[in-house]
This record gives C-alpha cells, structure tokens and sequence, in this order.
C-alpha cells in the first residue's frame, strides 16, 4: 500500500480526516478529538494489523505524522 493509498484508507475510517492531506494540522480539524484518535488506534489495528497507543496518536501534529506511525512496519 502506497502513501495516497494509506491516506486514502484512513479517511475512509476517520470521517473527520476525509478532505484532509498529509500537511492538515489536526489541532485545526473541529472534531479531532478522543473518538478520532481510538478511531485511528482501530484503523491501525484492523488494516495494518499494527497496534499504537493514544499517546502515540496524541503526539501527532499533522496527519502526515500519524501515516509516519506506519513507517516502521511499511
């Protein structure tokens, strides 16, 4: 899975992320909250089959750097 289609497969299970790109601050998005962030610690966990923690998603400022979260497995 490439990048446009790791992006592409997130948006499809974070709603809040669709219409976002790898540069949209997520302290900008109006509902980025606790339900985005376990919705990507289940994205993670059921299509990377990867598992991460809310601090790590926590710790992320754009959307860039939560696909970055992927690198390591990639």
């Amino acid at each position: 899975m490439n990048r446009v289609q790791q992006l592409q497969a997130l948006q499809a299970d974070v709603d809040v992320l669709a219409g976002a790109d790898e540069a949209t601050r997520l302290d900008g998005l109006p509902s980025w909250d606790s339900l985005a962030i376990l919705l990507v610690i289940s994205h993670f966990e059921h299509v990377h089959k990867i598992e991460i923690t809310g601090a790590q998603v926590r710790a992320c400022r754009t959307v860039g750097d939560i696909l970055a979260l992927l690198s390591p497995c990639s």
